[in-house]
């Protein structure tokens, strides 16, 4: 059974991959941070979740990241607005963007 859901979530995160691809000033940057951003989320964690705000979530931390001073973290915390940010949420996000640290999501999720 797990198998069948880890090949429903490839065909997933192909369809979004394309996507993000197609957007423009996006292209295949975006393509494979998408595939990165949900590499390791297990699928029924995606299942429950639109497409348009998968891709919404994934393409909104690919935006904020473009532009980072090295050493420097950015951090944003939204209420995703559909009209506004083109997807949603039923909770509040914290974007975090930094260098890769030992122990950063434990720290960052404390």
């Amino acid at each position: 059974m797990a198998y069948k859901g880890e090949k429903r979530k490839a065909a997933l995160i192909d369809r979004l991959a394309q996507k993000a691809a197609r957007k423009r000033g996006a292209g295949a940057s975006a393509s494979r941070f998408v595939r990165q951003y949900y590499a390791q989320v297990p699928p029924e964690d995606i299942f429950s979740t639109i497409e348009e705000d998968l891709l919404g979530a994934a393409l909104s931390l690919w935006r904020f990241a473009q532009v980072r001073k090295d050493a420097t973290p950015k951090i944003r915390i939204l209420n995703p607005d559909p009209k506004k940010d083109g997807w949603s949420s039923g909770h509040t996000v914290i974007e975090v963007v930094n260098d890769d640290m030992p122990f950063l999501v434990d720290s960052v999720t404390i």
